[in-house]
Parts: C-alpha cells; structure tokens; sequence
C-alpha cells in the first residue's frame, strides 16, 4: 500500500477558550479544546508569555503547531501569535469556523500551511441545527472561497454523523463544485465525533465509526493511500480529483502507560500536545492535576524546558494499543453495536 509522507508530532495551541458557536458535538461545558484545572480557569497568559512557551514547546520537539480554541479568530492579537511564532515550526495550521477570519486574512496567506474551515453539511439549514447559529454556514463558505480565491492550502473539515451520513456524496460533489479552479491543494477531510461526558447523548445518537465509509470510499474511487500522523491513521482517497481525507476512528491508538489505569480512557488517546491560554501543558483531553503541567509567567527557561519534556515523555513513551476503542466503550459503559466486527470482538 502507497503511503503519504508521515506529518509531525503537533501541539494543538488553543488561543480562545470561547467560541460564538454552540456544536451538538461540542464539549463546551468541558472547555473544548482549553480544558484547565480549576484553579486556572481565566488567568490567561500575556500574548508574550504565551509567545514564549509556545516557541519553547517547538525548541523541544514538536514540529507542527494547529490552532484552535474555542475558536481561535475571536482572539484580538491571533495575528501577532502566529506571525511570532512561525519560524519556530515546520508546519502552521488553524483551524476556524470563519468567524472573524477576514480580521488576520493576511496574516493567515503569509504564514498557515493549512486552513481548516468546519462545515459538517452542505444543508444550511441542518448547518443552523448542529451549531445552533444561523450564521455559521455564511461564515463557512465565505472562508471556503476567500481561501480559494488567495491560494491558500485548504482543508474543509466534516465531522461524520449519523444525521448527515446519507449526504456524503452530495459533500463530495459539493467540495468539487465550490473548489473548482483551486490553485492550492484543498481536501475534504472526515472526522469522527469524539465521545466526552457532556456530549454522551449526543454521540449515543449522531456517532458513526469513520470506519464504515472507508468500503463505499474504495467501491467508488479506488483503494486509499494511507498516511500515519502520530495518535492515528489518515485514508487518502482520489475523488475524481477532489482528495477526500478519512481520519481512522477505529484502528490503534497511542497510549502512554498512564492510560492504562484511567478510568476516562479517552476516545483519541495520546496525539501530541495541547497548550492552553493559561499556559496549561497536557497530552490529555482532561483538567486533571495531575496530567499536566503549568508554564506559568516567570519560570526561569530550565524549568520551561524541564515541564515541556515531562510532558512530551508521555508522547515519547506512547505506543499503538489496537483494541483501545473497544476498552474506551467498556471503561464508559457505551455499546456500540456499530462497531465492526474485528474491533468489536477484541476483549479490553
């Protein structure tokens, strides 16, 4: 089987704990993608002390940054973080509902390898019923072709639902359509809905496993190409010439050997790094103390340096556990007879 260049191990930097969206799937309650222990809750860094951790995070290590919240663009000084911290990492990407992205649309064309804008259908109204705005679809398709417009490397995100499942191929000719005339790479990426314990009933309702497109995907355009990025398995299909990503729900994911014992158990295990606004360092979806460390202002840059790498050691310690989605079900009491078979009949 072809293979696509490995990408690098990302931290996932949420700039913005808010976001002016309200997704079904969206674990709002929890933080999003800016989970912190209590005590943080608010104490944001200075865009400097951020600055300065992020750009240590990438002396350590880690190549590519991805940006994200809440959602990033709300973020007034976004443009100044990102022109700053570019030099450092080999691979910049944002990920954006489009909200205020015309605010750093220069910034953005000089300096991200890759937008990802969300659009998880092309039915406007069902657009308004999973993210609770009636604005969301505009401001989608809008980023879409600004994108496309100015050349730059584009990304629409979808994450698969049960409720959108019957649309995939209207998605598909939808991207050909609106990406027409592209002269940077666009691709339509699907994505699974992560389980968290905000959103169990949500993901009871709307969850399919990414899995069970990848035969339709192949009956139709052929066998994918496979691309690792460490924590998961991306399918990379040839849509008639749209590329169409497929994120692996279902195959190994890393775990270092603290999740053995963790009662959570998380759904996308370990798969980098995730920094907040705090300055909260974690390879977990958690707010839990003891799963992270805090680069609080004022550490001296041995003790930056030392906080990062206790971190990254879970990461560096991490290895493939191919029965994870079937133990994270039993550690969560879900059944998921959508599950396939092989999956389904590994025993946690």
């Amino acid at each position: 089987m072809l293979k696509r260049e490995p990408d690098p191990i990302y931290v996932r930097a949420s700039v913005w704990p808010k976001c002016d969206l309200v997704c079904s799937y969206c674990p709002v309650e929890e933080g999003m993608e800016n989970r912190v222990p209590a005590r943080l809750a608010g104490k944001r860094l200075t865009t400097e002390e951020y600055v300065r951790s992020l750009t240590a995070i990438a002396t350590a290590g880690v190549r590519g940054v991805s940006f994200t919240g809440g959602e990033p663009t709300l973020r007034p000084d976004l443009g100044v973080i990102i022109s700053a911290i570019r030099p450092f990492f080999d691979r910049v990407e944002l990920t954006t509902n489009g909200a205020k992205l015309a605010k750093v649309a220069e910034v953005v064309r000089a300096n991200v390898d890759l937008l990802k804008v969300s659009l998880d259908s092309i039915d406007q109204s069902q657009v308004e019923l999973i993210t609770g705005r009636r604005h969301a679809y505009a401001n989608a398709v809008n980023s879409i072709r600004w994108a496309i417009d100015n050349s730059v490397p584009l990304g629409i995100n979808s994450v698969l639902m049960r409720r959108t499942a019957d649309e995939l191929d209207r998605t598909i000719d939808y991207a050909h359509s609106i990406t027409r005339g592209a002269t940077a790479p666009v691709h339509l990426s699907l994505l699974d809905f992560y389980f968290s314990p905000s959103r169990r009933e949500q993901w009871l309702t709307d969850f399919i496993p990414t899995s069970s497109v990848i035969e339709p995907l192949s009956d139709r355009y052929g066998p994918p190409v496979e691309q690792e990025r460490f924590g998961c398995t991306f399918y990379w299909f040839d849509a008639d010439g749209l590329n169409v990503r497929l994120k692996d729900s279902f195959s190994a994911t890393m775990r270092a050997p603290k999740c053995s014992g963790c009662a959570s158990y998380c759904q996308e295990g370990i798969y980098g790094v995730k920094y907040s606004v705090e300055g909260w360092l974690t390879t977990c979806p958690s707010d839990r103390e003891q799963l992270g460390v805090h680069l609080e202002a004022g550490l001296g840059q041995d003790e930056l340096t030392h906080r990062i790498m206790s971190v990254l050691a879970d990461v560096h310690g991490a290895t493939p556990h191919p029965n994870s989605f079937a133990v994270m079900c039993d550690r969560q009491n879900l059944v998921m007879p959508l599950v396939p078979t092989e999956a389904a009949g590994e025993k946690p």
